[in-house]
């Protein structure tokens, strides 16, 4: 009896690309519909307890809004201020 050997002739790597990119898809429509995720610190509330625990403070790391801007969300914006500006070109005198 002969024994043949299994040989992959297709790659696995185009499912994978095609689920990468509907993840980042999927992602980017979140960050444009949300821009807002909740404060970890604070949970989404916007105070905090004091240190004696007897106290509500203003959350130091949103501000108090309860609320901080997705990483996708401050990519977007950073890439639409650089395209109003120019790209970076000199403008003339």
């Amino acid at each position: 009896m002969t024994l043949l050997a299994a040989t992959d002739t297709g790659s696995s790597a185009g499912p994978l690309l095609v689920f990468a990119l509907v993840l980042a898809i999927g992602y980017a429509v979140a960050c444009l519909i949300w821009p807002f995720r909740g404060c970890r610190r604070c949970e989404g509330t916007g105070r905090m307890l004091s240190p004696t625990g007897r106290a509500w403070r203003l959350c130091t790391h949103c501000s108090g809004t309860g609320a901080k801007l997705r990483l996708g969300r401050r990519i977007y914006n950073h890439l639409t201020r650089t395209h109003g500006r120019g790209h970076g070109t000199r403008k003339p005198r």
